[in-house]
C-alpha cells in the first residue's frame, strides 16, 4: 500500500475531469480516491509499527486488539468502488485513473483479507491463549524410529540402540514467494536482496530460529508488502 499511488492518480492523471459528473453526485466518485488513500495509509502505518513500535503493540493481545474496528474488518463501505464505476458509466465519463484507483483498491482489500487471516492464527496461538488465560492443547510430537539394533528397545537400558531419523520438506511457499518477485520487474539489485531474504527465512526454516527469522523477514520487506501481502497468511501459518 502506497499513498503515493493515489496522489499521482488524483493528481497527475485524468481524475480532475471528474468534473464532468454533476457535482450532486460527483462525491461518490472523490469517495474512492479519499477512501482508498486513508485506508493506504492507516494500514502502511499500522503494518509498520508492528516492526518497530512495541510500546504500541506490547503484547500479542495487544497487537491483536488494534485491528478491531479498523479498516481490517470491515470498517469502511466496500461499496465505493462500484459505486464509483457506475457513476461514471452512468454519465458515460471514462477516466483511466478511476480504473486504476479501482484496481488499487480491490488490491489493498486482498491485503486486508490476508490481515484478518494472519490475525486469526494468532488468536489460535499458544501465545495469545496463554496471554488471555485460555487453556491450551499440545499436539504430542512424533518420532520416527529406525534401524534398531535388537528386537526392541528398552529404556534406562545400555544395550539397546537406535537411530532416529528426520526428513525435511521444505515448504512450497518459499519457492513461490521467489517466484512472485522475480515476476514483479524489480531492478536486478533489489530482487537479488529479495531472494536472500527468503532464501534466509527457508534456512531458518530448517536449521531453526524462524520466528527471529520471520520478523526479521517482515522488517526487511515492509517497502514491498503489496507483493508479499498475499504470502503472509502462509508465512505466519509455518510459526
Amino acid at each position: 500500500m502506497c499513498e503515493k499511488n493515489w496522489s499521482h492518480l488524483k493528481n497527475e492523471e485524468d481524475f480532475r475531469f471528474v468534473s464532468r459528473i454533476p457535482h450532486q453526485e460527483r462525491h461518490l466518485v472523490e469517495a474512492l480516491y479519499a477512501d482508498g488513500r486513508d485506508m493506504a495509509i492507516y494500514m502502511y502505518d499500522s503494518l509498520l509499527a508492528i516492526n518497530y513500535d512495541f510500546s504500541r503493540y506490547p503484547t500479542l493481545t495487544a497487537l491483536v486488539e488494534a485491528f478491531k474496528s479498523s479498516w481490517v474488518y470491515g470498517g469502511y463501505n466496500q461499496d465505493v468502488p462500484i459505486t464509483a464505476k457506475d457513476t461514471c458509466n452512468k454519465y458515460d465519463v471514462n477516466l483511466w485513473s478511476v480504473d486504476q484507483m479501482v484496481t488499487l483498491f480491490k488490491s489493498q482489500e486482498r491485503l486486508l483479507a490476508a490481515v484478518r487471516i494472519t490475525l486469526q492464527m494468532l488468536k489460535d496461538s499458544d501465545l495469545y491463549k496463554m496471554e488471555n488465560g485460555i487453556q491450551t492443547m499440545k499436539q504430542v510430537a512424533g518420532i520416527h524410529i529406525s534401524s534398531v539394533s535388537g528386537s526392541s528397545i528398552n529404556i534406562n537400558s545400555a544395550d539397546a540402540t537406535a537411530s532416529i531419523t528426520t526428513n525435511y520438506n521444505e515448504p512450497a511457499i518459499f519457492a513461490d514467494l521467489i517466484s512472485a518477485i522475480k515476476s514483479n520487474g524489480f531492478d536486478s539489485e533489489t530482487e537479488a536482496r529479495l531472494v536472500d531474504n527468503v532464501q534466509a527465512l527457508a534456512v531458518s526454516h530448517q536449521k531453526g530460529g524462524f520466528t527471529e527469522a520471520y520478523r526479521d523477514f517482515m522488517q526487511n520487506v515492509s517497502a514491498h508488502i503489496t507483493v508479499f501481502g498475499p504470502f503472509i497468511a502462509g508465512i505466519s501459518a509455518l510459526l
